[in-house]
């Protein structure tokens, strides 16, 4: 009787610690792509030359790309 209660509570814990870890990572997910977006949309903004707020073509390509032959 008391091995049903273990094993219960075993699998209870292991379902709780899925998602309270599943939680915990979603969370540092959306504070790192926050942090990353603003650098991706500059970086290809700057390789494609044209400003991607007002579609102008930038005076100045910082970064070129590189083609593979």
């Amino acid at each position: 009787m008391e091995l049903r209660y273990i094993i219960l509570l075993l699998i209870i814990s292991l379902v709780i610690g899925y998602f309270w870890g599943r939680y915990i990572g979603k969370k540092d997910g959306i504070k790192k792509a926050k942090a990353a977006a603003p650098l991706i949309l500059r970086r290809k903004s700057l390789e494609e030359g044209i400003c991607i707020l007002c579609n102008d073509e930038l005076e100045y390509k910082s970064i070129k790309k590189e083609k593979n032959i």
